[in-house]
């Protein structure tokens, strides 16, 4: 009989401590960072963002990812912000056979960026964004190919995303 009240109790128990939560986060002020739906002020800034030219393939598809979340209607003629991204990809063979081939490679990209008021010509924020992505080396040379264009890829929009919330994060910071 003791093993059916068990979970009911802890039932209302962890149903307390989410009630709890709930009222702790309401009452600190807590608000979602991507709800900006009403706060005008954050999508203006985001969509007077300039970002620079990357280099490589890499930075075409990281610039792109970038403009996209920035302004996805179109540039700004009059820009406020200038972004920069120094991007840079390292690979890692991971599985190595022993007639030392490897067959799984890890994809890593790094971007350091800076944001640039070009009122002032000061830099108001310095950061970076790193993501990881991994593929399978095969004995096709096409396959392989394309599976470390996929990955290049998905990282580079993964290292877009990161960039994009750090930045959202910094103007809901400097705006409230």
């Amino acid at each position: 009989m003791s093993l059916f009240k068990a979970p009911r109790h802890l039932s209302y128990l962890s149903f307390a401590a989410l009630f709890m939560v709930i009222v702790i986060l309401a009452a600190c002020g807590f608000r979602p960072v991507h709800q900006f739906k009403n706060d005008q002020s954050i999508q203006q800034d985001l969509w007077s963002i300039n970002v620079s030219p990357i280099a490589g393939r890499d930075g075409l598809v990281l610039r792109n990812r970038l403009l996209e979340k920035f302004s996805p209607r179109g540039n700004t003629d009059a820009p406020e912000y200038q972004l920069s991204v120094q991007l840079t990809k390292t690979t890692e063979a991971l599985l190595i056979q022993l007639d030392n081939t490897a067959t799984r490679i890890n994809l890593k990209m790094n971007a350091v960026f800076v944001l640039l008021n070009l009122t002032t010509e000061a830099t108001v924020y310095k950061g970076s964004a790193y993501s990881v992505g991994s593929y399978n080396v095969v004995e096709s040379e096409f396959a392989t190919v394309a599976a470390e264009k996929n990955t290049a890829d998905r990282v580079a929009q993964a290292v877009g995303e990161e960039i994009f919330d750090l930045l959202v994060i910094y103007f809901n910071g400097a705006s409230s």
